[in-house]
Formats: structure tokens, C-alpha cells, sequence
């Protein structure tokens, strides 16, 4: 039977902020507060959280499968600056990632520098010993202030859209008997500004995952090695 799984990551907007008094650095604040959080060990990378309960097709033995996965999003990318801006140091990295087990946040984290279920990234804090088989769905975006649409020079206060310069999918789209879907969206910032320069504002729209997805009643055995092999990958992490 087909069905359409959907989850919803609400806006981020980021607002800088003084530390301290004169001549300390900015520090990007939520604005308004929203259900994004900080990870925790990190200064500028931002998460929102959401599940999708399976449970329901668990309970009928049913296996859930995937045709596609595709992302919509309710506006633009847009960013504004004061003073001296280098575009080039203060780019935002975005990575979304629905996967069958769950992260901790120092894997979000390692998950922005190399996407999950490749080969280990040798440089990262935490890789988790995830593979294709736990990431039903992944994008990872870079985006950069448009020259374009926005200010000609970055040598005053300006604001601008942002582009994305790199747009990769690794979508595993593998079928599962888990229970659960754990759904992130991860936002990395560039480092904070100072007083008088860097980077004011930080906003990037809201954005909707959709799986098009089925379920299917499998052979008892063939099932039963798909369960027990969905509960092997959650508790190996």
C-alpha cells in the first residue's frame, strides 16, 4: 500500500549579538527561539530534530520501502552583513538526514564535515560506525552571499540571497523494519563577526522531506532476517 511520509523542519534565523563590551566578538542567537538548538560542544552549527514513527506497521509485520525522497523549502536562503565581509570564510553548510538509527551531537557535528555512511572520515569527532544502509535519506548544501542579488562590493554593511555552490544527495532509500525514523537537519554558520564587521543575520527557510514510500507484507523468514537485521544496526552505533 502506498503512503507519504513527511517531516517538517521549521525556519532558523540567526541573529548576532555581542558577547561582552566594546571590541568582543558577536555570537549568533536564535531569533525568535524556535525548537533548533545548539549542539552541544559546538559554537555555530544548529540542529532541529523530528521523528516518524513506524510502529504502527511494526505491530502488522509490514516492511516499509521507499520509491524517492524529495525536499521543498517555504523561501530563500538570505544573509546580511556590516562593515567588512569576507563571503569567502562565512558560508553556511546545511545537512539533512533522515536514518534509521538515531545521532548523538558529536556525530551531527562530524556529519557536516563528511556525510554519514561513506567511508570513515579519519578527521571527524565522532563518525559513528553508520553505513547506506541507516540513511533512508541525505542532502548536504554549501551556500555563498549572491554577488548577484545583493550589494557589488562586500566592503560595507550589505545584504544578499544566498546561492548554493555544492548540492549532493546520498539517499539509500533502503526498505526497513524499524520503528522509528530519526529526522536532522543540521546548520553550520561561519564564524561569528566582530563589532564592527562580519555577518548580522542568518536566515534559511523552512524546509519539508517527503518520502514516497509503501509498505509490503513479506515472507515470514525474509521478514524476521529484516527485523532483526533493523535492531543489529540501531544497537551497533
Amino acid at each position: 500500500m502506498d503512503r507519504q511520509l513527511v517531516v517538517e523542519f521549521p525556519w532558523l534565523i540567526l541573529r548576532s549579538a555581542p558577547t561582552g563590551g566594546p571590541g568582543t566578538p558577536f555570537d549568533f542567537k536564535l531569533n525568535p527561539a524556535t525548537d533548533v538548538r545548539k549542539l552541544a560542544g559546538s559554537s555555530q552549527l544548529w540542529v532541529a530534530e523530528q521523528k516518524i514513527d513506524l510502529s504502527g506497521y511494526v505491530q502488522d509485520s509490514l516492511t516499509v520501502g521507499f520509491r524517492r525522497s524529495f525536499e521543498q523549502k517555504g523561501g530563500s536562503e538570505f544573509i546580511s552583513w556590516k562593515g567588512s565581509y569576507d563571503p569567502v570564510s562565512d558560508n553556511v553548510i546545511e545537512t539533512t538526514i533522515i536514518s534509521s538509527v538515531p545521532f548523538n551531537d558529536n556525530q551531527l557535528i562530524s556529519a557536516v564535515a563528511a556525510s554519514p555512511g561513506f567511508t570513515i572520515y579519519s578527521g571527524a569527532i565522532d563518525p559513528g560506525n553508520f553505513n547506506r544502509q541507516h540513511i533512508t535519506h541525505g542532502s548536504y548544501q554549501m551556500y555563498y552571499a549572491n554577488s548577484i542579488v545583493g550589494s557589488s562590493a562586500f566592503s560595507g554593511s550589505g545584504s544578499a540571497t544566498m546561492v548554493s555552490v555544492v548540492d549532493n544527495y546520498f539517499s539509500s532509500l533502503e526498505p526497513t523494519a524499524a520503528d522509528c525514523l530519526y529526522c536532522y537537519r543540521v546548520v553550520a554558520t561561519g564564524a561569528p563577526g566582530e563589532i564592527t564587521e562580519g555577518v548580522q543575520t542568518i536566515s534559511i527557510p523552512a524546509k519539508r522531506v517527503i518520502l514516497d514510500a509503501f509498505t509490503v507484507e513479506e515472507p515470514d523468514l525474509e521478514y524476521m532476517m529484516r527485523l532483526k537485521r533493523s535492531y543489529e544496526l540501531a544497537n551497533q552505533v
